[in-house]
């Protein structure tokens, strides 16, 4: 058991790096570090390849628990951010975000910024948007399992602040935590509200197990995926 437990934890710790990479790709462009539409090509499509590779090599080991965990934390994290979404485009609508993240996403990912959008880069930009919300799920379930509400509240709503902390805030030009545009903010806490009652609603159906990865796991099935009962 515990030599399974160690490779199962070995596994977890690759997924959780793999899905990581992703959400700080777009701070580390707007930091400067490299453009967004390299960091794309070297970094967010390998990692998720990479990550895809690993839970091919989980559900060969027979490590059931660590693929319902990244599984169905992808499946909530990706719906939970149209919970996200609703929240954002209601606000962009009225005035209260300084621009279009998705799209915004989408014509540095193309590198079409002087361009503008096109087709493509929309559909890159969403997708990069909604794989963000997935990763974080990842990590969230892979981590820690099935929890309660305010923990995955709380996860959330750190998500949210890291956020309006990162160099992405300071390059639109809205000041510090973009306070220079005080509705943006408050947005950005709202919708990471919305994505953390969301992702925790269905973090709670589709994750069969608790406890943080190293815990052992007693009474689990390895063959189950999402949706698989306690």
């Amino acid at each position: 058991m515990k030599q399974i437990l160690k490779g199962e934890a070995v596994l977890s710790l690759f997924i959780m790096a793999m899905a990581g990479l992703a959400p700080n790709l777009f701070p580390a462009a707007q930091a400067g570090l490299a453009k967004l539409s390299l960091l794309g090509r070297a970094v967010l499509l390998p990692s998720i390849a990479l990550l895809g590779a690993a839970l091919i090599v989980a559900s060969k080991l027979g490590y059931g628990r660590l693929v319902n965990r990244a599984v169905a934390g992808a499946g909530a994290g990706f719906v939970a951010t149209a919970g996200l979404e609703v929240v954002r485009a209601v606000s962009f609508h009225f005035g209260g975000m300084p621009g279009d993240m998705p799209r915004l996403l989408g014509v540095l990912l193309t590198d079409r910024f002087m361009l503008g959008p096109s087709a493509w880069s929309d559909i890159l930009g969403w997708g990069y948007h909604f794989w963000n919300g997935a990763a974080f799920g990842i990590i969230f379930t892979v981590l820690f399992g099935r929890r309660s509400f305010l923990p995955v509240q709380l996860y959330a709503l750190l998500i949210g602040v890291g956020f309006l902390l990162s160099p992405a805030v300071e390059a639109l030009g809205i000041g510090f935590l973009g306070l220079d545009m005080p509705a943006m903010p408050i947005t950005v806490i709202v919708a990471h509200v919305a994505y953390g009652a969301i992702l925790a609603r269905l973090i709670n159906r589709w994750v069969y197990s608790g406890g943080w990865l190293l815990a052992e796991s007693s009474g689990e099935r390895p063959g189950k995926l999402v949706g698989s009962p306690a």
